[in-house]
């Protein structure tokens, strides 16, 4: 064990003034927030990039569909009138749906 004196000789060697370490724990609490925060907003970024993507590719084949039915309805249509038969009004209805949903797919596009 060290005596008084040798004791007091060792606290001699510390700096006579007060060292504040306050404020560089506090700065690097703060950057570790902020990183940690950072983290997390990349990743929902990237997982929101990842979903509009998935989506833009799903806007694209549901586009492709709504083609097909627009296509198969002015084929009905044709048809109809070939065959001098009139559309039932259910059926103008669904018709009108088709191109309803084509044009909002193709504003997606």
């Amino acid at each position: 064990m060290k005596t008084p004196q040798e004791l007091q000789s060792i606290f001699d060697k510390f700096p006579k003034e007060k060292i504040e370490l306050k404020a560089e724990k506090i700065e690097l609490g703060i950057i570790q927030d902020i990183i940690q925060v950072f983290k997390k907003g990349r990743g929902q970024f990237m997982a929101a990039a990842s979903m509009e993507d998935k989506a833009m590719e799903e806007y694209s084949n549901s586009l492709k569909t709504l083609l097909q039915a627009q296509k198969l309805s002015e084929k009905a249509k044709s048809d109809a009138k070939t065959l001098g038969v009139e559309i039932p009004k259910e059926t103008q209805s669904i018709f009108n749906l088709i191109n309803e949903f084509t044009k909002e797919a193709q504003n997606k596009k």
